[in-house]
């Protein structure tokens, strides 16, 4: 095992060596390409509970399509259309939620 991710083998280097020789199953272990990080850009920014409902709820119409055209329709034309990256970037340390206590 590495930290340094340069040196890291990748997931199909690990499954080949022998250590995991027996447990190795090439039919059974499919691979995809890297995950799109904007998938996680929320997680970037000072948001607030309304955000992350309608991030909530827009990752759930990614398994409609049909429903994710006409609602994303919908909102262009009310002019209501969500933005994640209208949020401000978290500043280094900082917290995505509020401490406790504080107003």
């Amino acid at each position: 095992l590495q930290f340094d991710p340069e040196r890291r083998f990748t997931v199909e280097q690990a499954l080949e060596l022998p250590y995991l020789e027996q447990l190795h199953c090439p039919e059974d272990e499919p691979s995809c390409p890297m995950i799109d990080l904007s998938d996680f850009e929320f997680e970037r920014r000072k948001i607030d509970l309304a955000a992350l409902r309608e991030e909530i709820f827009l990752e759930a119409l990614r398994y409609h399509p049909e429903l994710q055209l006409r609602y994303l329709q919908e909102q262009q034309a009310l002019g209501t259309g969500h933005d994640i990256c209208s949020y401000r970037l978290l500043a280094p340390g900082e917290s995505q939620y509020d401490e406790v206590g504080s107003s």
